[in-house]
């Protein structure tokens, strides 16, 4: 089962990367061009938010099959090891924090405030957000931790 969940949790990367990039592009667009906030605007926003819950749901179930919750605690030379560090920290931090970035720009859309400002504060949002999973995505050429690009499902 780990192995299916790993695939799923590579192929939404993509989804991610690309709905982060459409927001940002969206709200930067609208923003710049002095547009009101659309109804695609809050779409985009919202399809980003639910791929990325279920990204963290899926990889919260990698995380402690794997045995990096139980590596975290166990101390030892987790942190002088580059692989360990970032499986075990690095990654799920920085993840973390690009999805709480995606949260707080979809609650600015449901606030009371104009709309230039819900469109620049979404695209600061998804903007960092999308630079902080492109950084943390474990790319096929990133030295030791890199994956394939192209998942394969093994069995």
């Amino acid at each position: 089962m780990t192995s299916q969940l790993l695939f799923l949790h590579s192929i939404i990367r993509y989804l991610i990367i690309l709905f982060a990039l459409i927001v940002s592009l969206q709200s930067l667009i609208s923003f710049m061009g002095k547009k009101p906030l659309k109804k695609s605007n809050k779409a985009m926003a919202l399809v980003l938010l639910i791929c990325c819950d279920i990204q963290l749901l899926i990889g919260l179930v990698l995380y402690s099959t794997k045995g990096w919750l139980g590596a975290l605690t166990a101390g030892g030379g987790l942190m002088k090891n580059p692989v360990s560090r970032f499986w075990a920290v690095e990654h799920g931090v920085g993840m973390v924090i690009a999805i709480v970035l995606v949260h707080m720009g979809y609650t600015f859309l449901k606030r009371k405030m104009d709309d230039d400002v819900k469109l620049k504060r979404l695209f600061w949002c998804a903007f960092i957000a999308l630079a902080i999973f492109v950084t943390m995505t474990p790319w096929e050429g990133k030295q030791a931790v890199g994956r394939s690009n192209i998942p394969t499902l093994h069995e």
